[in-house]
């Protein structure tokens, strides 16, 4: 339990979240602040809550991947090595393992129909091996 308590607070350092007024915000050069979650929300969100909740992220992604995570590994990309595995915390990128398929944070923002995500799942389902 305190791992996870580390790696939330490791998540909110790199996206350099200011904390007042019982939330969390951010504040950008040249906009204006806005609010990312609540203290409630940070206490009992998971990581992939937190993580999904930054990257903008809908209900139906956060439960898709809270109960496939395992399935995929967490990745950030280095201009002069490529991508590196990383922890959950950290990543901007989940490859699929079984096809080796990587889904950047913003592609996934980016699928708004719901059938749309579910195609993509269904997609990916098919490389699994049992």
């Amino acid at each position: 339990m305190e791992h996870m308590k580390e790696d939330k607070m490791l998540l909110v350092e790199k996206y350099n979240l200011k904390h007042e007024n019982n939330a969390w915000y951010s504040e950008k050069e040249n906009s204006h602040k806005h609010l990312i979650f609540k203290d409630a929300f940070f206490e009992r969100a998971d990581l992939i809550g937190l993580l999904f909740r930054i990257n903008k992220l809908c209900i139906a992604k956060v439960n898709y991947f809270r109960r496939n995570i395992e399935k995929y590994e967490p990745l950030k990309y280095d201009y002069r090595k490529g991508f590196l595995t990383v922890p959950l915390w950290d990543a901007e990128f989940l490859k699929h393992k079984d096809s080796g398929l990587i889904l950047d944070f913003r592609y996934l923002q980016s699928i708004t129909i719901y059938d749309d995500f579910v195609s993509l799942c269904k997609e990916l389902e098919n490389f699994e091996t049992e």
